[in-house]
């Protein structure tokens, strides 16, 4: 499950009950955190001058492998005429029949080798930029399983095991 950002919360709200203008992102990517997101967190991370506990992409000379999981813009119609945010996700016909506001990733998401030790890996974070640190936090979440992240090792998330869900 993923919680939502006061960002969100507040665009949503707004929209929905106040009929002001809420755009969906252009971009989704994921992010990856050395703690857990809070609601309050921007997308702008601590190395940048913001509050999200994104892992470092370096020091700035050397590359350490990481960057953002950029997933495009959702709203993209790809060659063929398929839309970008339906390949990428999935709200299946057993979920909507089971009454489950949940998608899930119908893609596996993985993350460059790490070439350098990253350290542990405990949240997430969903944000409107593909940027390394820029944008704005739409949703956040701890992993069931947090990791230590070495040097040679991948991030991945294998099809429908990044679900999203609102309670």
């Amino acid at each position: 499950m993923a919680a939502l950002s006061d960002y969100l919360e507040s665009g949503l709200l707004n929209h929905v009950f106040r009929g002001t203008t809420f755009s969906p992102p252009t971009a989704i990517a994921i992010a990856l955190c050395s703690g857990v997101p809070q609601e309050s967190d921007t997308g702008v991370n601590i190395e940048k001058g913001g509050n999200l506990w994104e892992l470092p992409s370096g020091d700035g000379v050397i590359a350490n492998g990481y960057a953002r999981q950029g997933l495009g813009n959702p709203k993209e119609v790809l060659e063929g005429g398929e839309i970008n945010g339906d390949k990428k996700w999935n709200h299946t016909s057993d979920d909507i029949n089971a009454g489950s506001g949940v998608i899930k990733n119908a893609q596996n998401i993985l993350f460059d080798q790490a070439t350098v030790d990253w350290g542990v890996v405990s949240g997430i974070a969903i944000t409107d930029s593909e940027e390394y640190g820029e944008g704005n936090l739409l949703m956040y979440a701890e992993l069931d399983n947090p990791r230590t992240i070495y040097t040679g090792d991948s991030v991945k998330f294998d099809v429908t095991t990044l679900q999203i869900s609102f309670n």
